[in-house]
């Protein structure tokens, strides 16, 4: 990666254990979610930039300010079955998995490391830092309405 402040690239983490990460696919918000730290925690989505996964966020943990650290702390797919999985084929039985409870549980032991291991490549390959505000405020236009 080339970021000139390297300070606020986000970091993932070392090891995760599919056994103990916390995962859910939501079938009405066609979302699928891990949670690294086996429970959900307060984040913000950082949308990837890389071709193929175009549905797919790193969650940015919150600190006690409300403001995202640099730690990610889960993976966040919208939509899943009807966007992702459309460049991921492989992707789809991890929503199965998700949804069937101690009988998907076995299989998302066996598929969830190769997923999080494609999203990692993703994010270390394609990962930007979003614009400052500045940068974002500066980029909007006012629209003048005339009645």
């Amino acid at each position: 990666m080339n970021h000139a402040d390297n300070s606020h690239v986000p970091r993932w983490p070392t090891a995760i254990d599919p056994t103990t990460a916390d995962v859910s696919y939501d079938v009405p918000a066609d979302e699928f979610l891990v949670y690294f730290g086996g429970k959900p925690v307060p984040a913000v989505s950082d949308p990837l930039d890389a071709p193929g996964f175009e549905d797919v966020a790193i969650m940015l943990g919150l600190g006690a300010d409300d403001e995202a650290t640099d730690e990610i702390v889960g993976v966040q797919v919208i939509p899943m079955l009807l966007g992702a999985v459309q460049e991921q084929p492989a992707w789809a039985v991890l929503a199965w998995a998700a949804m069937a409870g101690e009988f998907g549980s076995e299989l998302l032991k066996e598929r969830l490391p190769g997923f999080l291991a494609e999203v990692h490549q993703a994010f270390r390959q394609h990962w930007t830092p979003p614009p400052s505000i500045e940068e974002q405020l500066a980029g909007l236009t006012r629209v003048d309405r005339t009645t």
